[in-house]
Protein backbone atom coordinates (compact mmCIF):
# COMPACT_ATOMS: atom_id res chain seq x y z
CA UNK A 1 0.00 0.00 0.00
CA UNK A 2 1.05 3.69 -0.67
CA UNK A 3 3.17 5.13 2.45
CA UNK A 4 0.24 7.76 3.15
CA UNK A 5 3.13 9.80 4.67
CA UNK A 6 5.15 10.25 1.53
CA UNK A 7 1.31 11.59 -0.44
CA UNK A 8 0.56 13.62 2.22
CA UNK A 9 4.35 15.29 2.32
CA UNK A 10 3.60 16.03 -1.16
CA UNK A 11 -0.11 17.36 -1.42
CA UNK A 12 -0.49 21.02 -2.99
CA UNK A 13 -3.37 22.43 -3.25
CA UNK A 14 -3.58 25.72 -5.25
CA UNK A 15 -6.53 27.97 -5.19
CA UNK A 16 -8.25 30.58 -7.52
CA UNK A 17 -11.63 32.96 -6.81
CA UNK A 18 -13.57 32.59 -9.64
CA UNK A 19 -15.13 35.29 -9.39
CA UNK A 20 -11.73 36.66 -11.20
CA UNK A 21 -11.83 33.44 -13.77
CA UNK A 22 -13.13 33.69 -17.25
CA UNK A 23 -13.87 30.70 -19.93
CA UNK A 24 -10.57 30.58 -20.85
CA UNK A 25 -8.97 30.18 -17.13
CA UNK A 26 -10.94 27.22 -16.94
CA UNK A 27 -10.14 25.66 -19.78
CA UNK A 28 -6.45 26.44 -19.10
CA UNK A 29 -6.40 24.70 -15.67
CA UNK A 30 -8.13 21.48 -16.67
CA UNK A 31 -5.06 21.33 -19.71
CA UNK A 32 -2.51 21.85 -17.06
CA UNK A 33 -4.19 19.81 -14.45
CA UNK A 34 -4.47 16.82 -17.33
CA UNK A 35 -0.69 17.26 -17.80
CA UNK A 36 0.29 17.48 -14.04
CA UNK A 37 -1.24 14.38 -13.02
CA UNK A 38 -3.81 16.92 -10.71
CA UNK A 39 -7.55 17.20 -10.33
CA UNK A 40 -9.51 20.31 -10.26
CA UNK A 41 -12.76 20.93 -7.60
CA UNK A 42 -14.98 23.40 -9.37
CA UNK A 43 -17.00 25.41 -7.26
CA UNK A 44 -19.04 28.04 -6.93
CA UNK A 45 -16.37 29.87 -5.57
CA UNK A 46 -13.57 28.91 -6.52
CA UNK A 47 -11.47 26.65 -8.67
CA UNK A 48 -8.81 24.02 -6.25
CA UNK A 49 -6.14 22.28 -7.94
CA UNK A 50 -5.22 19.01 -6.39
CA UNK A 51 -1.84 17.15 -6.75
CA UNK A 52 0.81 15.23 -5.31
CA UNK A 53 3.60 17.09 -6.45
CA UNK A 54 4.82 21.10 -6.28
CA UNK A 55 2.24 23.40 -7.83
CA UNK A 56 1.87 22.96 -11.70
CA UNK A 57 0.14 26.60 -11.52
CA UNK A 58 2.88 28.59 -10.19
CA UNK A 59 0.67 29.65 -7.86
CA UNK A 60 2.49 31.82 -4.70
CA UNK A 61 0.34 31.08 -2.01
CA UNK A 62 -0.58 27.32 -2.78
CA UNK A 63 -0.92 25.16 0.24
CA UNK A 64 0.94 22.34 1.21
CA UNK A 65 0.99 18.81 3.24
CA UNK A 66 -0.33 18.55 6.58
CA UNK A 67 -2.14 21.88 5.89
CA UNK A 68 -3.18 21.35 2.99
CA UNK A 69 -5.06 18.14 3.34
CA UNK A 70 -6.79 20.16 6.39
CA UNK A 71 -8.25 22.39 4.28
CA UNK A 72 -9.50 20.08 1.85
CA UNK A 73 -11.02 18.64 4.46
CA UNK A 74 -12.50 21.72 5.76
CA UNK A 75 -13.75 22.90 1.90
CA UNK A 76 -15.80 19.65 1.48
CA UNK A 77 -17.11 20.48 5.73
CA UNK A 78 -18.47 23.26 3.97
CA UNK A 79 -16.43 26.01 6.58
CA UNK A 80 -15.45 27.38 3.76
CA UNK A 81 -18.19 28.25 1.95
CA UNK A 82 -19.85 31.76 1.65
CA UNK A 83 -23.08 29.45 3.42
CA UNK A 84 -21.95 27.61 6.30
CA UNK A 85 -22.16 24.12 5.82
CA UNK A 86 -23.22 24.66 2.41
CA UNK A 87 -24.31 20.87 1.23
CA UNK A 88 -23.54 21.00 -2.71
CA UNK A 89 -19.77 21.21 -2.39
CA UNK A 90 -19.32 17.79 -0.40
CA UNK A 91 -20.66 16.51 -4.19
CA UNK A 92 -18.07 18.41 -5.58
CA UNK A 93 -15.09 17.23 -3.92
CA UNK A 94 -16.48 13.50 -4.11
CA UNK A 95 -17.08 14.48 -7.87
CA UNK A 96 -12.73 15.10 -7.98
CA UNK A 97 -12.27 12.52 -6.31
CA UNK A 98 -13.56 10.01 -8.79
CA UNK A 99 -12.21 11.86 -11.99
CA UNK A 100 -8.97 11.93 -9.97
CA UNK A 101 -5.64 9.66 -10.51
CA UNK A 102 -5.57 7.02 -7.79
CA UNK A 103 -3.55 8.36 -5.21
CA UNK A 104 -4.82 11.47 -5.62
CA UNK A 105 -7.98 9.98 -5.39
CA UNK A 106 -7.18 8.14 -2.25
CA UNK A 107 -6.25 11.63 -0.53
CA UNK A 108 -8.95 12.97 -1.68
CA UNK A 109 -11.54 10.18 0.12
CA UNK A 110 -9.97 10.34 2.88
CA UNK A 111 -10.42 14.06 3.52
CA UNK A 112 -14.15 13.30 2.34
CA UNK A 113 -14.62 11.17 5.27
CA UNK A 114 -13.26 13.75 7.81
CA UNK A 115 -16.14 16.05 6.44
CA UNK A 116 -18.81 13.43 6.41
CA UNK A 117 -18.02 12.68 10.10
CA UNK A 118 -18.03 16.14 10.75
CA UNK A 119 -21.27 16.87 9.28
CA UNK A 120 -22.70 13.97 10.85
CA UNK A 121 -22.06 15.61 14.51
CA UNK A 122 -22.59 19.08 13.14
CA UNK A 123 -26.21 19.06 11.16
CA UNK A 124 -24.89 22.48 9.83
CA UNK A 125 -26.88 22.83 6.44
CA UNK A 126 -27.03 25.16 4.08
CA UNK A 127 -27.63 26.19 0.00
CA UNK A 128 -27.30 28.33 -2.29
CA UNK A 129 -30.89 30.04 -1.52
CA UNK A 130 -28.86 31.04 1.35
CA UNK A 131 -26.66 33.51 -0.25
CA UNK A 132 -30.32 35.40 -1.39
CA UNK A 133 -31.25 35.57 2.11
CA UNK A 134 -27.17 36.78 2.71
CA UNK A 135 -27.83 39.31 0.21
CA UNK A 136 -30.70 40.50 1.68
CA UNK A 137 -30.33 40.58 5.03
CA UNK A 138 -30.12 44.82 5.33
CA UNK A 139 -33.03 45.06 3.69
CA UNK A 140 -36.83 44.05 3.02
CA UNK A 141 -37.43 41.28 0.73
CA UNK A 142 -38.28 42.38 -2.77
CA UNK A 143 -41.87 42.52 -4.26
CA UNK A 144 -40.52 41.13 -7.05
CA UNK A 145 -37.97 38.20 -8.15
CA UNK A 146 -36.29 37.39 -11.62
CA UNK A 147 -34.64 33.83 -11.64
CA UNK A 148 -32.01 34.18 -14.75
CA UNK A 149 -31.33 30.05 -14.88
CA UNK A 150 -32.12 26.47 -14.83
CA UNK A 151 -30.02 24.40 -12.05
CA UNK A 152 -29.86 23.52 -8.82
CA UNK A 153 -28.77 27.13 -7.92
CA UNK A 154 -31.51 28.69 -9.33
CA UNK A 155 -34.16 26.19 -7.97
CA UNK A 156 -32.66 26.57 -4.36
CA UNK A 157 -33.15 30.57 -5.06
CA UNK A 158 -36.38 30.21 -5.93
CA UNK A 159 -37.02 28.34 -2.77
CA UNK A 160 -35.40 30.69 -0.36
CA UNK A 161 -37.39 33.50 -2.43
CA UNK A 162 -40.72 31.68 -1.29
CA UNK A 163 -39.43 30.98 1.99
CA UNK A 164 -38.95 34.19 2.22
CA UNK A 165 -42.56 35.69 0.62
CA UNK A 166 -41.45 37.16 -2.04
CA UNK A 167 -44.87 37.52 -3.99
CA UNK A 168 -44.05 37.63 -7.78
CA UNK A 169 -41.16 34.94 -8.77
CA UNK A 170 -39.94 34.52 -12.15
CA UNK A 171 -37.94 32.40 -13.73
CA UNK A 172 -35.65 32.75 -17.16
CA UNK A 173 -33.79 30.31 -18.43
CA UNK A 174 -32.82 28.43 -22.22
CA UNK A 175 -34.99 25.55 -21.09
CA UNK A 176 -38.11 24.90 -18.89
CA UNK A 177 -37.14 23.59 -15.75
CA UNK A 178 -38.60 20.28 -14.07
CA UNK A 179 -38.63 21.97 -10.67
CA UNK A 180 -40.90 25.05 -12.08
CA UNK A 181 -43.92 24.07 -10.41
CA UNK A 182 -44.66 25.41 -7.12
CA UNK A 183 -41.24 26.98 -6.73
CA UNK A 184 -41.81 30.13 -9.14
CA UNK A 185 -45.23 32.20 -10.88
CA UNK A 186 -44.00 31.95 -14.51
CA UNK A 187 -41.28 31.19 -16.58
CA UNK A 188 -39.77 32.72 -19.91
CA UNK A 189 -37.22 31.75 -22.23
CA UNK A 190 -34.25 33.52 -21.88
CA UNK A 191 -33.55 34.72 -25.20
CA UNK A 192 -36.95 36.79 -24.42
CA UNK A 193 -34.78 38.55 -20.94
CA UNK A 194 -34.95 41.97 -22.26
CA UNK A 195 -38.64 41.97 -23.17
CA UNK A 196 -39.60 41.09 -19.65
CA UNK A 197 -40.97 43.67 -17.29
CA UNK A 198 -38.88 45.42 -14.80
CA UNK A 199 -38.28 43.45 -11.88
CA UNK A 200 -36.95 44.81 -8.17
CA UNK A 201 -34.50 42.13 -7.82
CA UNK A 202 -32.62 39.75 -10.81
CA UNK A 203 -31.05 36.41 -9.72
CA UNK A 204 -28.37 35.28 -12.39
CA UNK A 205 -27.17 31.70 -12.01
CA UNK A 206 -25.97 30.69 -15.34
CA UNK A 207 -23.52 27.83 -16.74
CA UNK A 208 -20.26 28.87 -17.99
CA UNK A 209 -20.99 28.15 -21.08
CA UNK A 210 -23.85 30.88 -21.16
CA UNK A 211 -23.26 34.41 -22.81
CA UNK A 212 -22.18 37.01 -20.82
CA UNK A 213 -25.35 39.39 -20.24
CA UNK A 214 -25.14 42.74 -20.91
CA UNK A 215 -26.91 45.42 -18.87
CA UNK A 216 -29.64 46.25 -21.16
CA UNK A 217 -30.94 42.82 -21.03
CA UNK A 218 -31.46 42.69 -17.21
CA UNK A 219 -35.05 44.13 -16.15
CA UNK A 220 -33.87 44.90 -12.69
CA UNK A 221 -33.32 47.45 -10.13
CA UNK A 222 -30.70 45.16 -8.86
CA UNK A 223 -28.65 42.26 -9.94
CA UNK A 224 -26.91 39.25 -7.83
CA UNK A 225 -24.72 37.06 -9.93
CA UNK A 226 -24.29 33.96 -8.56
CA UNK A 227 -23.05 31.99 -11.93
CA UNK A 228 -19.13 30.74 -12.05
CA UNK A 229 -17.25 32.62 -13.70
CA UNK A 230 -19.71 35.79 -13.71
CA UNK A 231 -22.13 36.16 -16.43
CA UNK A 232 -23.16 39.90 -16.06
CA UNK A 233 -20.76 43.06 -17.47
CA UNK A 234 -18.14 43.61 -14.97
CA UNK A 235 -18.96 47.57 -16.11
CA UNK A 236 -22.47 46.81 -14.62
CA UNK A 237 -22.75 49.10 -11.16
CA UNK A 238 -25.87 47.56 -10.07
CA UNK A 239 -24.09 43.84 -9.90
CA UNK A 240 -23.87 42.08 -6.15
CA UNK A 241 -20.87 39.28 -6.96
CA UNK A 242 -20.24 36.43 -4.96
CA UNK A 243 -16.89 38.01 -4.17
CA UNK A 244 -18.80 41.09 -2.33
CA UNK A 245 -20.71 38.03 -0.19
CA UNK A 246 -18.00 36.78 0.96
CA UNK A 247 -16.50 39.68 1.67
CA UNK A 248 -20.07 40.76 3.77
CA UNK A 249 -20.77 36.44 5.07
CA UNK A 250 -17.99 37.13 7.93
CA UNK A 251 -15.76 33.85 9.48
CA UNK A 252 -15.11 35.08 12.79
CA UNK A 253 -17.65 32.64 14.08
CA UNK A 254 -16.36 29.46 12.59
CA UNK A 255 -13.43 28.84 14.64
CA UNK A 256 -15.21 26.63 17.22
CA UNK A 257 -16.33 24.32 13.97
CA UNK A 258 -12.56 24.17 12.05
CA UNK A 259 -11.35 23.42 15.87
CA UNK A 260 -13.54 20.57 16.37
CA UNK A 261 -13.00 19.50 12.13
CA UNK A 262 -9.32 18.97 13.54
CA UNK A 263 -10.32 15.93 15.90
CA UNK A 264 -11.64 14.30 12.74
CA UNK A 265 -8.67 15.38 10.66
CA UNK A 266 -6.48 13.89 13.18
CA UNK A 267 -8.72 10.43 13.35
CA UNK A 268 -8.52 9.77 10.02
CA UNK A 269 -4.90 10.44 9.53
CA UNK A 270 -3.97 8.45 12.38
CA UNK A 271 -6.14 5.45 10.63
CA UNK A 272 -4.57 6.14 7.04
CA UNK A 273 -0.90 5.85 8.81
CA UNK A 274 -2.59 1.97 9.44
CA UNK A 275 -0.04 0.43 6.83
CA UNK A 276 -0.60 -2.93 5.04
CA UNK A 277 1.41 -4.54 7.71
CA UNK A 278 -0.59 -4.22 10.38
CA UNK A 279 -3.86 -5.85 11.53
CA UNK A 280 -6.69 -3.18 10.44
CA UNK A 281 -4.21 -2.13 7.32
CA UNK A 282 -4.20 -6.03 5.97
CA UNK A 283 -8.29 -6.49 6.76
CA UNK A 284 -8.66 -2.62 4.79
CA UNK A 285 -6.39 -4.46 1.86
CA UNK A 286 -8.22 -7.57 1.37
CA UNK A 287 -11.99 -5.87 1.45
CA UNK A 288 -10.28 -2.98 -1.02
CA UNK A 289 -8.95 -5.76 -3.33
CA UNK A 290 -11.96 -7.65 -3.40
CA UNK A 291 -13.77 -4.46 -3.91
CA UNK A 292 -11.97 -3.42 -7.10
CA UNK A 293 -12.08 -6.87 -8.26
CA UNK A 294 -16.38 -6.58 -8.08
CA UNK A 295 -15.91 -2.85 -9.31
CA UNK A 296 -14.70 -4.83 -12.60
CA UNK A 297 -17.24 -7.65 -12.74
CA UNK A 298 -20.32 -4.92 -12.34
CA UNK A 299 -19.03 -3.14 -14.92
CA UNK A 300 -18.44 -5.40 -17.68
CA UNK A 301 -21.93 -6.68 -16.94
CA UNK A 302 -23.68 -3.40 -16.60
CA UNK A 303 -21.61 -0.75 -19.38
CA UNK A 304 -24.48 1.47 -19.06
CA UNK A 305 -23.87 2.76 -15.80
CA UNK A 306 -20.74 5.60 -15.97
CA UNK A 307 -18.09 3.96 -14.53
CA UNK A 308 -17.47 6.87 -11.76
CA UNK A 309 -20.86 6.32 -10.17
CA UNK A 310 -20.01 2.97 -9.56
CA UNK A 311 -16.80 3.82 -7.41
CA UNK A 312 -18.59 6.03 -5.81
CA UNK A 313 -21.41 3.52 -4.62
CA UNK A 314 -18.84 1.15 -3.86
CA UNK A 315 -16.09 2.66 -2.18
CA UNK A 316 -19.54 4.14 -0.31
CA UNK A 317 -20.73 1.37 0.25
CA UNK A 318 -17.26 -0.57 1.92
CA UNK A 319 -16.29 2.49 3.89
CA UNK A 320 -20.03 2.37 5.35
CA UNK A 321 -19.74 -1.59 6.64
CA UNK A 322 -15.81 -1.36 7.37
CA UNK A 323 -15.99 1.48 9.92
CA UNK A 324 -17.18 -0.78 12.76
CA UNK A 325 -14.97 -3.74 12.23
CA UNK A 326 -12.36 -1.49 11.42
CA UNK A 327 -12.88 0.09 15.15
CA UNK A 328 -13.25 -3.12 16.44
CA UNK A 329 -10.46 -4.81 15.45
CA UNK A 330 -8.17 -1.82 16.56
CA UNK A 331 -9.46 -2.27 20.02
CA UNK A 332 -8.12 -5.97 20.09
CA UNK A 333 -4.78 -6.64 21.74
CA UNK A 334 -1.99 -7.15 19.12
CA UNK A 335 -1.93 -10.91 19.20
CA UNK A 336 -5.64 -11.58 18.77
CA UNK A 337 -6.04 -8.48 15.79
CA UNK A 338 -3.83 -10.50 13.65
CA UNK A 339 -5.06 -13.55 14.09
CA UNK A 340 -8.05 -11.77 13.04
CA UNK A 341 -7.05 -10.62 10.23
CA UNK A 342 -5.14 -13.47 9.07
CA UNK A 343 -9.05 -14.65 8.00
CA UNK A 344 -8.93 -11.73 5.38
CA UNK A 345 -5.37 -12.19 3.45
CA UNK A 346 -5.90 -12.82 0.10
CA UNK A 347 -3.53 -12.19 -2.92
CA UNK A 348 -3.49 -9.20 -5.03
CA UNK A 349 -4.41 -10.57 -8.79
CA UNK A 350 -2.06 -10.25 -11.00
Amino acid sequence: MTDHLEDLDRLTVCSWDTASCGADAFAAAREAAEAHDAVLILTCQRIEAVALAPCPFGCAAARTGRDAFGYLAALAAGLHSIALGEHEILGQVRRAADAAPPRVAAVLHRAIAAARAFRKRHPIDADAGTLLRLALRRQPPPGSLLVIGSGPTAAAVCRAGRGLGIPSITVASRARPAWLAGRADAWHPLEGLASLPPHALAVVALGGDAPVLAPGELPAGAVLDLSTPRRTDPGDGRVVTLRDLRAEAGFEGRAAFFADLETEVERVLAHWSEDAASPVGRFRRAVELRRRADLERIARRHPEIPRPVLETITRSLVAHILHEPSERLRALDPATARAVAAIFDVSEPA
